[in-house]
Order: C-alpha cells, then sequence, then structure tokens
C-alpha cells in the first residue's frame, strides 16, 4: 500500500495477523540526523490494551529498523530508504468468521476485490496505522527541525463537545499542547486536559457492548505564509486530506470553520487582516490557516471525523457469502470501545508526512 506524494514514497507492507507488518520510506535526504524519540511517541499513544476504550490486544509495537539508519552516538544518520518492522504477536485469528461479512467494515468489499475476508481485517485493519505512525513520527522530527510542530487532540467523543480551537485565537495555547504531548505521549490528549464527560460516554457505551466515534483536531504551528500548497490539485487541503484518509476510522475532514461556515455571512467569515509583532496576521482564523490552497501563515487548523468502531458486541444482521443466506453477527474478540484516542497520533501522522512532502518539495527541508 503506497502513498502517491511527490518527494516522499511512503510504503506499509503486511497485514494484521501477518507475521509482520512493516514500513518503507523514501525520500528523507541522505546524512539527515534522527533521534527517533517522536516514533517512540507516536507509537505509544496509538498503543492498545490500555484505558476502557481500548483493545485488549497487547502488542508491544517495537520497531526494529533494518535498512536505511546507521546509529552514530546517540543519533541516528539516514543511509538511504528506511525500512522498519514490527513483530504481530499477541494475534487470535479464531476469533474470527470468514465468510459472514462484519457490518461497516471492509469486509464485503474486499471479498468482492480478492474472493476471500481476511483475519482481523487483513490490510484494511486499524493495525496497519503503527507502520503510519513511524513514518509520521519520522515526519514530526524533519518538520521540528525547521520551526514547524504538529499536535493532535480529542474534540468531541459522541455527543460530549469538548475543548476546541474554535474560537481561540491565542496561539500559546496550542504552543503549550504541542510541547506537552510531545513529552508525556498522552493517551487521552484534550486542549484543556478535562475528558471525565468522555470517559462516562465510552465506559455507557462498552457497558451496551457499543461503541462510539468523535473528532479530533488537529493543529501545525510555524507553516509560513506561501511556504507550501498552491491552487487547484495542488492545493494544501487536498495534499491533507488525501495523507488524512489513510486512517482506515476517518469519515470526514474539514479545515478551519469547515461546513460551519455555510452559516455565516461573508462580514462573519472573512479573515480580516492585521499587523500584529511586526507580521501580517488574521484577526480570526476561519479559514483554518490555508487561502487559495496555500498557507496563509496562521495555525492550520483542521478537524476530523472518526466513525464508531464497526466491531461491537450487539447483535447485527449480515449474509453468509458461502451460502448466500441470512445470518446474524455477534462480533467476539478485543475490540476498542472508541478508536479516536488512538487515531489521534495516526491524524498526527497523516498531517506530518503530507507537511514533509510539501516542506520538501519548496525547499523547506
Amino acid at each position: 500500500m503506497k502513498a502517491n506524494f511527490e518527494k516522499l514514497n511512503v510504503e506499509i507492507f503486511g497485514s494484521s495477523h501477518a507475521d509482520k507488518i512493516g514500513l518503507r520510506l523514501g525520500g528523507v535526504p541522505v546524512g539527515t540526523r534522527l533521534t527517533l524519540g517522536d516514533v517512540q511517541n507516536m507509537l505509544l499513544r496509538r498503543k492498545g490494551g490500555a484505558g476502557i476504550w481500548s483493545t485488549a490486544r497487547a502488542e508491544e509495537d517495537l520497531p526494529r529498523f533494518v535498512e536505511g539508519l546507521e546509529k552514530v552516538g546517540d543519533e541516528y544518520v539516514v543511509t538511504g530508504d528506511i525500512v522498519a518492522e514490527i513483530l504481530n504477536r499477541d494475534v487470535r485469528s479464531a476469533d474470527y468468521d470468514l465468510t459472514v461479512p462484519r457490518p461497516s467494515h471492509a469486509d464485503y468489499a474486499a471479498y468482492c476485490r480478492d474472493g476471500s475476508i481476511a483475519p482481523g481485517g487483513g490490510r484494511f485493519s486499524g493495525r496497519m496505522t503503527a507502520p503510519l505512525c513511524i513514518a509520521g513520527g519520522i515526519a514530526k522530527e524533519l518538520l521540528r527541525s525547521r520551526g514547524i510542530r504538529i499536535g493532535a487532540y480529542i474534540s468531541s467523543v459522541n455527543d460530549v463537545r469538548l475543548a476546541s480551537y474554535d474560537g481561540m485565537q491565542d496561539e500559546t495555547v496550542f504552543d503549550k499542547f504541542i510541547a506537552h504531548i510531545d513529552i508525556e505521549a498522552d493517551a487521552f490528549p484534550t486542549l484543556d486536559g478535562q475528558c471525565e464527560a468522555a470517559a462516562i460516554a465510552i465506559k455507557s457505551a462498552k457497558a451496551r457492548g457499543d461503541s462510539v466515534g468523535g473528532t479530533i483536531e488537529c493543529v501545525a504551528l510555524g507553516v509560513k505564509a506561501g511556504s507550501m500548497g498552491d491552487a487547484l490539485f495542488e492545493g494544501l487541503e487536498s495534499k491533507l486530506a488525501y495523507s488524512i484518509f489513510a486512517v482506515p476510522a476517518v469519515k470526514g475532514v474539514e479545515f478551519g470553520k469547515g461546513f460551519a461556515i455555510t452559516t455565516m455571512c461573508g462580514s462573519e467569515a472573512n479573515d480580516a487582516f492585521e499587523v500584529r509583532d511586526g507580521k501580517v496576521r488574521t484577526t480570526t482564523n476561519n479559514s483554518g490557516g490555508i487561502n487559495g490552497g496555500i498557507a496563509n501563515g496562521m495555525p492550520l487548523t483542521l478537524r476530523v471525523a472518526i466513525k464508531p468502531t464497526p466491531s461491537i458486541a450487539i447483535r447485527q444482521q449480515s449474509v453468509d457469502l458461502r451460502t448466500m443466506s441470512p445470518a446474524s453477527l455477534e462480533i467476539a474478540g478485543r475490540h476498542d470501545a472508541c478508536i479516536v484516542p488512538r487515531a489521534v497520533p495516526c491524524v498526527e501522522s497523516a498531517v506530518a508526512l503530507a507537511l514533509a512532502d510539501e516542506a520538501l518539495k519548496y525547499g523547506i527541508i
């Protein structure tokens, strides 16, 4: 599975229940020095086995770099395409019925394409976001070396609204939040640290054998005006959306005010200009830091819709593809009651890869 970026070559291989999954990342300039601290941070935040929301599947998620990096002191030097592998150790394929497709999974579509349903979702599984986080961690480190920092957080769970970038113009709030998650590897990050109501919603769904979704917001600081993006197909929103939809649970993405801007008049929606600290800024950020597909110097802000985990214990209607007859399904096994917390670093990774590719394209890196 490959990403069609312009400068970075991203290939994710393996499947949910294969012996291993992994990543080949090309395009990082040879000679670049990395600490890989962001990689570890991202994998820790994505990891299952902890929290009321999470699957009990316990994978170590310790990447083994087999090509492309040479250890020099406390750092690694890029020598070519970077290849990393992660072993799958806690696999239970017997939990899956391979003739009855799970509603809202890729099972039926994959059956029509491949002729079979792979255990655990195969290449469509959220398990494949672990290699994505390796790539994203490397991209985040590349961007930070150029003063660009990225952070994502949970802005809603089910109908529980949490702190959001909406109406927030104090960039120090984002700055402090990003610094926090870079150090703490917070498993349930919110912009203001409040998560009690969301936890109750998840507990309630889990008790019913059900699941809930939510939204994730992502902010990028330090992207200079005019430095990334262009018109039409070259637009920064286009590249970001393309990358974000690599995260399996994503069903929508909006920038700045997004769909809410349709309820505003132009006089409300327009971001007026001013000079602040010697720089041209906007008094609001309804556009999410992008105009005409090009970064305008304000924080890049976007919101992502994450669907409820489709694997639930409640009985659902399906069909048996072997007999072409009705079948009911109660999904056993280990599944997340809410995938939103573990999807946060995946969204960060997708954003980081898109911005790193733009930074390489325009000579920032």
